[in-house]
């Protein structure tokens, strides 16, 4: 049996592969980015480069108010009264352990607050190697926390320094534990960091 000949495109002029090349070199480029960005480190931070953070060592809480763990989607087993108190006197332990002071809020300089992002997830459990996709379904839902804390200059209300981190989260630990962690590894980037 003979086989027809392949179809082969006509070449492409030297300035259209130029171009064909940079398009596929842009989207290398991103991919890498992407991919970069999907598997990064679960820890992060920015700070306004001028600012002269570690020059600043008086705080006070942007609210007094027991909310800012409330803002957000609502999530029961995250945004509780409980955790905020938890959340607050780890932020006031780890400045405390940097020197900082926290003080009345027309004399601090910097203003803290934070939030919490949650995202669900269901781990897809049963099948194995001869099970049908019947045999599939979703296990337990799990909760990824994002602990963001932030840095504003009292006198011009602008951000001058976030961290964040990331964490799935289980029932099973301790919430205080969770907190203290969770502080603790974003204040890590901090310029005074330990």
């Amino acid at each position: 049996m003979s086989r027809a000949p392949a179809h082969r495109a006509p070449p492409l002029p030297a300035s259209s592969r130029r171009s064909a090349l940079r398009c596929l070199g842009a989207t290398l480029a991103c991919a890498a980015v992407m991919g970069a960005v999907g598997c990064g480190a679960k820890l992060q931070a920015e700070r306004a480069q001028d600012y002269p953070l570690e020059e600043r060592t008086r705080y006070a809480w942007v609210t007094e108010e027991p909310v800012l763990i409330q803002i957000g989607e609502p999530q029961p087993n995250v945004r509780t009264a409980a955790n905020e108190k938890n959340l607050r006197a780890a932020i006031d332990r780890e400045l405390g352990s940097r020197g900082f002071s926290l003080v009345a809020k027309d004399e601090a300089e910097l203003l803290v607050a934070f939030s919490v992002g949650t995202a669900m997830r269901y781990r897809i459990e049963g099948g194995g190697p001869g099970t049908s996709v019947g045999g599939i379904q979703p296990g337990a839902q799990q909760t990824k926390g994002t602990l963001n804390i932030y840095l504003f200059d009292r006198a011009t209300a602008q951000e001058v320094w976030h961290g964040w981190t990331s964490k799935w989260l289980s029932k099973a630990e301790d919430p205080v534990a969770v907190a203290d962690g969770a502080v603790a590894t974003v204040m890590t980037m901090y310029p005074n960091g330990k």
